[in-house]
């Protein structure tokens, strides 16, 4: 998938992981990766911390290696469990590169996360938080309240993607987004 965006220190910079928890008792870091080129995170690249849209604090990967489909990252002068700790959650995000143009009508991940959902009828149905590709469609993932839920990504589910008003519309089919769904 596509790495997120966003802005920090001057230029643009991408989400390419969401931190986990700490593993060891050094400091040592799982990192949910979220972008098609995990190559990117290397050995002494700097890297910014923060929410879903900047980085708003700066480190440099002591090493990474992946653990079970996840990078292990140890940060250079960091070796605090319970300061990692308080990462959780947070997103990593590496300088943009150059973007490909993409045909009308589709979208890279990191400008669909964090689009405000509503229904055709302008209820506020919750926020896309990610995309989902799965083998047979792609699915935007989409957070209402504590919930995250798998929308697919059909033009007869998801109606409009408005990317300068932050916004998606979904019709969403009766038990989609229900919280009683299973």
């Amino acid at each position: 998938m596509p790495e997120h965006g966003g802005r920090g220190e001057g230029r643009g910079w991408l989400i390419v992981g969401r931190a986990g928890k700490p593993h060891g008792i050094h400091g040592d870091l799982l990192v949910e990766i979220i972008t098609d080129f995990p190559e990117r995170l290397q050995d002494d690249v700097r890297f910014g911390l923060g929410d879903e849209t900047v980085p708003e604090e700066f480190f440099e990967v002591h090493r990474v290696r992946y653990h079970k489909g996840q990078w292990l990252l140890s940060v250079r002068g960091l070796r605090d469990r319970n300061t990692i700790e308080g990462w959780r959650g947070r997103y990593l995000f590496l300088p943009e590169q150059a973007l490909e143009e993409l045909p009308e009508g589709f979208f890279y991940e990191h400008q669909l996360v964090g689009l405000e959902c509503f229904a055709p009828d302008g209820e506020i149905l919750g926020r896309v938080t990610g995309l989902d590709l799965g083998a047979a469609q792609s699915r935007l993932v989409v957070r209402r309240g504590k919930r995250e839920f798998l929308v697919p990504y059909v033009p007869e589910i998801v109606r409009e993607v408005d990317i300068e008003a932050k916004t998606v519309v979904i019709d969403a089919p009766a038990g989609l987004l229900d919280d009683d769904a299973e």
